[in-house]
């Protein structure tokens, strides 16, 4: 097995910015791995336990849906990866090793540690209101990629209720005046193309109409 070192590990792109004492720390507290082509580093929708560096190699990042697979990145060796741990969130993507690879696991909490020198509650709430909201637009943007237009589009509004929301009795009102031109460019389609999917949403109860706003059924939403 491998002997990580922090000398090494400065070497790397993603952590050549820290200090030798500190990388030395955070090396003394790895658990380095062997990954054969092809091999699940992560699940995608499990729990991240770890963050990762890869020591060499490549590893493929990959969003699942619905039988299809859609390669997001490819990451070099000297990367981090498998930083949503640090917010104690699931996998949004499947990581695999796309050719032979070494990978090192530590946990979020002594990530943090060792290379901020900072509790990692505090960092935390900092993570979460600062980089945490941009992250969740990034997987949602990458989630579209792979869907056709009507999926899309429900997937957008699933977010618009998500962010602008208010309970109503007929589901969740989108307490935002969209217009049907904004929303074809949020989906990348014609405004003739949402105005046709919106009214076909209309006619089987998956949204409701109050003015300019939306009213979406979360759950017939979901069957998209």
């Amino acid at each position: 097995m491998l002997n990580v070192t922090g000398k090494m590990l400065q070497q790397t792109a993603g952590l050549a910015a820290f200090s030798l004492p500190k990388l030395d720390a955070l090396a003394a507290r790895l658990t380095v791995r062997n990954y054969e082509r092809h091999e699940i580093i992560f699940e995608q929708d499990r729990k991240a336990e770890s963050v990762y560096v890869l020591i060499s190699g490549v590893v493929q990042i990959a969003y699942l849906h619905n039988d299809c697979e859609t390669v997001v990145a490819l990451v070099p060796g000297g990367e981090l990866f498998g930083l949503d741990a640090i917010a104690n969130a699931a996998h949004p993507f499947r990581a695999t090793a796309f050719e032979h690879c070494v990978a090192a696991a530590i946990k979020a909490k002594t990530l943090v540690e060792c290379l901020l020198g900072t509790p990692y509650e505090s960092y935390l709430n900092w993570h979460r209101s600062t980089v945490l909201p941009w992250r969740h637009m990034q997987v949602h943007c990458i989630k579209g990629i792979s869907l056709d237009l009507r999926k899309r589009l429900a997937m957008e509004l699933g977010h618009l209720a998500d962010r602008f929301g208010k309970p109503h009795e007929q589901g969740v009102r989108i307490d935002l005046r969209i217009s049907h031109e904004v929303l074809a460019a949020i989906v990348g389609a014609s405004r003739q193309q949402v105005t046709e999917y919106l009214n076909q949403f209309d006619r089987d109860k998956i949204i409701a109409r109050e003015g300019r706003r939306i009213i979406v059924n979360r759950d017939k939403l979901k069957q998209v």
